[in-house]
């Protein structure tokens, strides 16, 4: 069969008038046809150059350099003239160090101003993303604002709670040079600078991957466990706090937490929970707040779970029925409600009685792990929960290693393991301090004479 006319032509008489109109008419409708594929591509190119300029690689999630803006274009009201801000990689510092799967850390920028006047509502991007990422990967991301004062270098600090698994990481922050897609998400916009050259800046780091490290201070068993009277609702009523303990003698890693009601679901995982009565708090956020009334089941590493972590048993690993009261401005409600009518209080607030921090270690609670790894057990004769106590270990020469226990409860214990980096050689003597006195972090305490230890290594 040969190629089809555009108009039919079978039966019609080209030399008479009604030809001549039907061809009029079939070229005005080609016409017609072409002219609004036309203005469709060209609209099309307009609204293609429009998005990707300066555009963002949506693969990676990054911010494409855009071009430097002139004086007057861009920024916030009010901000005139243009801003000249610096960054420097190598004073890009991350703590604690060395990095670990499974435990937080803080990125800190500090950030230049050479100006004389005020820099106001400068955009902040932070990308933390693996070297090679895998399914399911989620890289840490986020945009900020701030003002960095005249002639004045401001440090930007930013906690990464997010469970970053062992390997390579790249690091990536921008002052100043956020993409157009980009800063109408965030809800700001670059201000007008001549040179952002040293503006950005890229940092290579390494994560240590999760050491599953055995203890001997308690019985060989694998088990985790929650507790009512251990979880607490924020007043938005979307996020819960639950703390899961680790029974077990083998430290265990990115355990998910699940709430599930009618309708209503939220999940988190777990960081990095010691051994041996080791403890850590997930924040469950919900996709909607909870009412009054509405029950909801907790449970750590629930054993329907896809890929759980295999337990000695999992009757300990969920709390049933859980409610929210109606809450008033007398008894500052709303609290979470158990099966049998008990009230779950935040921690360390003045309805759960606490008052004091005591902490307390002596030698037999610390225990060598492995080459470099030492377990530390500390009590608090308090009565109050604490998160984040700070510890040194200080040997000769100066030299010494700055960590946290990440939670010690009242009238319990807490739970660390503690790389020791270069303080590890052989017979040597470290003294270790419990939130010593002065130090960044550290609670008030009236007795600090059960705070300080010393252990010789093998």
């Amino acid at each position: 069969m040969g190629p089809r006319s555009p108009l039919p032509s079978v039966g019609c008489d080209t030399s008479s008038p009604q030809s001549h109109q039907v061809a009029r008419q079939g070229r005005g409708l080609i016409c017609c046809i072409a002219l609004s594929l036309l203005l469709w591509v060209v609209a099309g190119c307009g609204a293609t150059l429009t998005e990707s300029a300066p555009g963002t690689d949506e693969a990676l999630g990054s911010v494409v350099t855009p071009e430097p803006q002139a004086p007057g274009l861009g920024g916030t009201e009010g901000q005139g003239m243009p801003v000249s801000l610096a960054l420097k990689p190598k004073e890009i510092k991350l703590e604690p160090l060395p990095l670990r799967a499974g435990f937080p850390f803080t990125i800190s920028i500090p950030i230049h101003n050479n100006e004389p006047a005020p820099a106001v509502g400068v955009p902040v991007m932070i990308y933390l993303s693996a070297k090679q990422e895998q399914i399911g990967f989620s890289a840490f991301f986020r945009v900020l604002a701030v003002t960095v004062p005249a002639t004045q270098t401001m440090a930007v600090k930013v906690p990464v709670v997010q469970n970053m698994t062992g390997g390579e990481y790249r690091l990536w922050v921008q002052v100043n040079r956020l993409s157009m897609p980009v800063a109408q998400q965030a809800g700001v916009a670059a201000l007008p600078e001549i040179d952002i050259e040293d503006n950005s800046a890229l940092v290579d780091l390494v994560v240590a991957p999760f050491d599953a490290y055995v203890s001997d201070l308690c019985p060989g068993r694998t088990d985790v466990a929650l507790e009512f009277a251990e979880m607490w609702l924020e007043p938005d009523l979307r996020r819960i706090h639950v703390r899961v303990h680790n029974l077990g003698n083998q430290a265990v890693y990115n355990l998910p937490v699940v709430v599930t009601g009618r309708q209503v679901a939220g999940m988190a995982y777990t960081p990095a929970i010691p051994p041996c009565g080791g403890t850590a708090e997930a924040a469950v956020e919900l996709d909607r707040p909870l009412e009054a009334g509405e029950p909801v089941d907790v449970a750590v590493n629930p054993a329907d779970w896809p890929d759980r972590l295999a337990e000695d048993g999992f009757d300990n690993n969920y709390v049933r029925s859980v409610t929210i009261s109606a809450g008033s401005a007398a008894d500052q409600g709303p609290f979470l409600l158990s099966e049998d009518g008990e009230r779950a209080v935040m921690p360390g607030t003045a309805s759960d009685g606490g008052t004091d921090y005591d902490f307390a270690v002596s030698p037999v609670d610390v225990e060598i792990v492995r080459s470099g790894v030492i377990l530390i057990k500390v009590y608090n004769l308090g009565t109050r929960d604490v998160a984040n106590v700070p510890i040194r270990i200080e040997g000769k020469a100066g030299r010494k290693v700055i960590d946290v226990i990440p939670l010690i409860e009242g009238d319990g214990l807490g739970v660390a393991a503690i790389q020791l980096g270069w303080l590890w050689s052989p017979k040597a003597t470290l003294t270790l301090i419990i939130n010593p006195e002065g130090a960044k972090g550290a609670y008030p305490e009236t007795n600090r004479g059960n705070n300080t230890v010393t252990i010789t290594l093998p």
